[in-house]
């Protein structure tokens, strides 16, 4: 039986994007490799020097337009509702309250991913919901006033003065 040939690559040998791209192809298969790099995920800050990712009571999530990552490690389905405020309360799934704020279902034992956008607080139906936010160096910036929707009829824009 011929001896088999692995395929190793020194990586301290790398010095580019280039070098990258020269590896990724894999002659034998004739395809490219796929590479899949998870995103980094940081716990909530609570403060100075404290995290969680327990978001059994209403929780803020430290800027806008934060994107998590939430794992649930139960075998049934949990939900996370966010809101604008801290009187977010629990939904369950598929259910909504006053403000419009609904109950987003996490599949059992898996990742559900979620754009947090103009929201800025969430609550979880279960401590077996971990919530982390993928880091991401770019946020929303609220302007001061609040823009007012260019759509609406009759809107006239005020006039800077």
């Amino acid at each position: 039986m011929a001896a088999k040939i692995q395929r190793v690559i020194n990586n301290q040998l790398l010095n580019g994007g280039q070098d990258a791209v020269a590896i990724e192809y894999n002659p034998a298969s004739g395809g490219q490799k796929s590479l899949i790099v998870g995103p980094r995920l940081i716990p909530i800050s609570t403060g100075l020097n404290t995290w969680t990712t327990n978001v059994t009571a209403a929780t803020a999530i430290p800027y806008l337009g934060a994107n998590l990552a939430i794992y649930n490690n139960a075998a049934t389905a949990g939900t996370v509702t966010v809101g604008q405020n801290a009187t977010v309360t629990s939904q369950a799934i598929g259910v909504s309250d006053a403000h419009g704020n609904v109950g987003v279902a996490c599949a059992p034992n898996a990742y559900t991913y979620l754009s947090m956008g103009n929201n800025q607080w969430i609550i979880g139906s279960a401590a077996t919901l971990f919530v982390y936010i993928i880091e991401d160096p770019t946020y929303i910036a609220q302007q001061t006033p609040p823009l007012v929707p260019q759509n609406v009829p009759g809107f006239v824009p005020p006039v800077n003065s």
